[in-house]
């Protein structure tokens, strides 16, 4: 059975702490990111999506244990352990009885062996949880699934259909959240290749320095700490698809490596004088304008021309309202507790639901679901006002009656930079928003910039 990648983040303010623990990680095959502090690990735990936090107790500014409470107040299924010094174990039983899953002392030398033995625990206390979950629910929890009735979601099925029996790469463009990587998983499972493997990696979410080595392996002694050879995810992957998410966050030498393979099915292990050949099917994924990246010199333009042999486009959720009754019924459904009836919508919490424009989109529609699902005090139909109580911020709130009346050209030119900011300044998702042409979305920017 194929061990779990669990997705972990690593907070501590001593940067070689932060590379042992991320290479003994890395070679149990876990998606890590690294923060330098607690304030940055925060950031990244609002952004991010982890299953575990392993932290370091003593840091200037937030430290561990604020980080902890963060976390348990925030984000209750994520495991938290603390990383301590031999002086500070007493801190770190109080951490436990905060809610910390486990605590590691840093023995000298630190080499990550008690990184290891606690991440074999950990994998084991997971594993129970989900049999435990099955037993009651009578079956795996299933995640949020992006179908829908809409005709945007029934083009994009279309458009896998045609695509997946092909051997041709892959790009899918979409926002966040929007389900980039299920739509490759539905690629890989109407392909020829749905006997083989699918394997995942978010090329954000691995360190510049691994990333090589975790898609091509290494050679025994190709570098500290490589005790013995591993294969890598290519070779993991022969037979079946390997889906490359945030390939826009690929650094430059590894796109080489990337061009090559694609060109030849061609790689070279790290350390390795030997190139291997693989039959693996590449299915990238983006929500930045590589385009942009290209003209930035940041990614290459001829590996942007081999990735998007065919491109699919995954609507975001603001284009498909039709299909937010579906998705909240099928949310509402995997949050239901054994013994319980499947909470509905109102007319009212479907309308507030509908209004907003969801800038996370499915994700962030699971995460209001389940928000009023714990906050709210009864336990029948969901009302509106509980709806809009947990929104972010509610559109349905009319615009007021006395506003300025302006011209045309500035109504305009204020919701394109209100579009622009946004979007992060990615001026192919705006103009994806604002349903115009790239070029005509330029010559706007340029025109209202003259202007100012």
């Amino acid at each position: 059975m194929r061990r779990e990648r669990i997705r972990t983040l690593i907070i501590d303010d001593e940067e070689f702490v932060r590379l042992v623990v991320e290479q003994a990680l890395r070679e149990e095959g876990c998606d890590t990111r690294t923060a330098g502090g607690g304030q940055e690990g925060l950031d990244l735990l609002r952004t991010g999506d982890f299953d575990c936090v392993i932290t370091d107790l003593r840091m200037p500014g937030v430290d561990g244990r604020a980080v902890l409470r963060w976390v348990k107040d925030h984000q209750a299924d994520v495991d938290v352990i603390v990383l301590t010094g031999h002086g500070d174990v007493r801190d770190a039983v109080a951490a436990i009885k905060d809610g910390a899953w486990d605590f590691l002392i840093k023995d000298t030398p630190f080499d990550g062996t008690a990184v290891k033995a606690a991440l074999a625990k950990l994998r084991t206390v997971r594993e129970l949880r989900r049999e435990n979950l099955a037993a009651r629910h009578g079956g795996y929890r299933q995640e949020s699934v992006v179908k829908g009735i809409s005709r945007a979601w029934h083009t994009l099925e279309t458009q896998i259909a045609q695509v997946a029996p092909s051997q041709a790469p892959v790009l899918i463009q979409g926002e966040t959240g929007s389900g980039k990587e299920v739509v490759a998983r539905l690629l890989h499972a109407q392909s020829r290749r749905a006997a083989g493997p699918c394997i995942a990696i978010n090329c954000g979410a691995v360190s510049r320095e691994l990333l090589e080595s975790e898609l091509f392996g290494y050679e025994k002694g190709a570098f500290t700490g490589a005790t013995t050879a591993k294969p890598g995810l290519i070779a993991a992957a022969e037979g079946g698809s390997l889906f490359l998410d945030e390939v826009g966050e690929m650094p430059g030498p590894m796109q080489v490596g990337l061009l090559r393979f694609l060109d030849r099915n061609e790689y070279r292990p790290v350390g390795s004088t030997r190139t291997l050949r693989a039959d693996v099917r590449i299915i990238c994924a983006t929500n930045r304008d590589l385009q942009e990246l290209v003209f930035q010199g940041r990614f290459r333009d001829d590996l942007l021309y081999r990735i998007n042999t065919v491109t699919l486009r995954v609507p975001p959720l603001r284009e498909r309202p039709e299909d937010i009754r579906l998705l909240a019924a099928h949310i509402l459904e995997t949050l239901r507790l054994p013994g319980a009836t499947t909470r509905t919508l109102t007319t009212e919490s479907l309308r507030a639901l509908t209004a907003y424009p969801w800038p996370g989109n499915i994700r962030e529609l699971r995460n209001v679901v389940e928000r009023v699902v714990l906050m709210s005090p009864n336990r029948g139909p969901i009302t509106g006002e509980e709806v809009l109580q947990v929104l972010p911020h509610s559109s349905a709130k009319s615009p007021a009656d006395d506003q300025p009346l302006v011209p045309l050209d500035e109504v305009e030119r204020l919701h394109i930079e209100h579009v622009m900011k946004a979007s992060d300044g990615n001026k192919s998702k705006a103009a994806q928003i604002l349903r115009i042409d790239y070029k005509t979305l330029l010559t706007k920017l340029k025109k209202y910039d003259a202007d100012r």
